[in-house]
């Protein structure tokens, strides 16, 4: 399907209509899944979505719309509707204009098309390797399911901007059991030519084996080490945190801190629409910007929040290519390396623990960054620099602010993580976390 002409058209249709301001993306979407459980292979299916989305303003008025009907007529009566029901609303205070190009937009490799054209069968050997390799480590039984997704997007503005975009990804969540034992295995990647599900179903093995012989823990207040996995799900609260909206929303622990330490010196990150191997890359936002590279946090002082025009608009600032016409957000997060390996950081704990999984993360309070999340899979009691065994049934209790800033130690291995439970990609390293507080999450 051609998306540029269905994104022009409706543009055109919302100007014809009275819009003055109207942004337009066409997205298409092919995804083939192949789940697996018991060490068989259980569900294939495959997904074509097709998706317009549209922003109009009428005497700064302002609406938004989606529908999954591309048909012409459709998407004619989409438009009306749009505009009728943008008549009848209060004008907006934040109304601010879309921004004009033309831009200069970034470029990118993260486009495989033998992940696109994946034919009936490929995703199938793989998984029977990826089940093969998890036996041979040692594993009892593997379950886990592998995605292989193609998008392409286009999108037209009032501002001028006729911009198309395509990538690709390929996704490995797996976990591995021995007995009633469990280990976790991510992999990701834009391209099949660096894609290794082998070594992710060889560590979940591995975890899985380590994991059988369980000893006792109290709660208290322990060092903790976390794997990418766990450092990517807690630091992409820190990139939501800096959206402009949820600062000016009051719920983000960031309100107020631009230019202040936020986090230990040793934590720079950084927020990309574009990078080598960045499974959610974009070239332009919602309102047709070029994205870009964004410091958030540069050793440790908060540099930026993140805007599209309306917030820049609003805070006194500029976009930085981060719409959301709503809400703008982080694109793919990368955390700088550190100088550690894994070894070297569970030598420098006296007494702690090794997550290497974790399952709901909740916010108890999004403005102070009270939050409790639950270890899954393995995890290891460390004592006097030395793993000793494996534990169970933790919930971490912690303050996120109190967490960033009592960084020890940050990993020169990371690795891209993104699965259901972090949903912005994110490069992410071991991080070593002074006492954090650990509490029984069963009785």
């Amino acid at each position: 399907m051609d998306l540029e002409p269905i994104a022009s058209e409706v543009l055109g249709e919302l100007v014809k209509l009275g819009a003055e301001d109207a942004s337009v993306i066409a997205a298409q979407s092919f995804e083939r899944m192949v789940r697996f459980s018991n060490n068989t292979i259980s569900v294939t299916k495959s997904i074509k979505d097709v998706v317009v989305f549209a922003y109009a303003a009428l005497n700064k008025r302002r609406i938004m719309g989606s529908t999954s009907n591309p048909s012409q007529n459709a998407l004619k009566e989409f438009a009306r509707r749009l505009i009728e029901s943008c008549k009848i609303l209060d004008a907006s205070t934040e109304y601010a204009p879309l921004p004009k190009g033309p831009f200069t937009y970034p470029t990118h490799t993260n486009y495989d098309p033998k992940i696109e054209s994946c034919e009936e069968g490929v995703l199938e050997e793989y998984v029977k390797q990826i089940i093969d390799q998890a036996i041979k480590a040692g594993g009892e039984r593997t379950a886990g399911a592998l995605t292989a997704e193609a998008s392409r997007i286009s999108i037209a503005t009032t501002g001028g901007i006729r911009q198309s975009d395509r990538s690709t990804r390929i996704l490995l969540n797996q976990r591995v059991f021995v007995g009633d034992a469990s280990g976790h295995g991510l992999a990701c990647s834009t391209r099949l030519n660096t894609f290794n599900p082998l070594a992710a179903a060889e560590e979940a093995a591995e975890y899985a084996k380590k994991a059988v012989n369980r000893g006792p823990w109290s709660e208290g207040v322990y060092d903790l080490i976390l794997s990418p996995t766990v450092a990517a799900d807690l630091i992409q609260h820190v990139g939501e945190a800096a959206s402009a909206f949820a600062v000016e929303s009051g719920i983000s622990f960031l309100v107020g801190r631009v230019n202040e330490e936020v986090a230990c010196d040793l934590l720079t990150l950084v927020d990309h629409g574009v990078a080598d191997g960045a499974v959610n890359t974009r070239i332009f936002d919602d309102e047709g910007v070029a994205t870009r590279d964004n410091v958030i946090i540069e050793r440790g002082i908060l540099r930026t929040y993140l805007h599209n025009s309306s917030t820049a608009k609003r805070f006194n600032a500029s976009t930085t290519g981060s719409a959301g016409i709503i809400d703008p957000h982080p694109w793919n997060l990368e955390v700088y390396p550190g100088r550690y390996s894994p070894d070297e950081m569970i030598k420098e704990v006296k007494e702690g623990f090794l997550i290497t999984n974790n399952w709901y993360t909740r916010f108890q309070n999004l403005r102070t960054g009270d939050y409790s999340t639950l270890p899954r899979d393995a995890t290891f009691y460390i004592k006097d620099g030395e793993v000793k065994y494996c534990v169970a049934g933790l919930r971490i209790s912690d303050s996120l602010p109190r967490q960033l800033k009592s960084i020890s130690a940050i990993s020169k291995e990371r690795r891209w993580i993104y699965w259901w439970e972090v949903t912005t990609p994110t490069l992410a390293p071991y991080l070593l976390v002074k006492q954090v507080n650990v509490t029984k999450a069963v009785g």
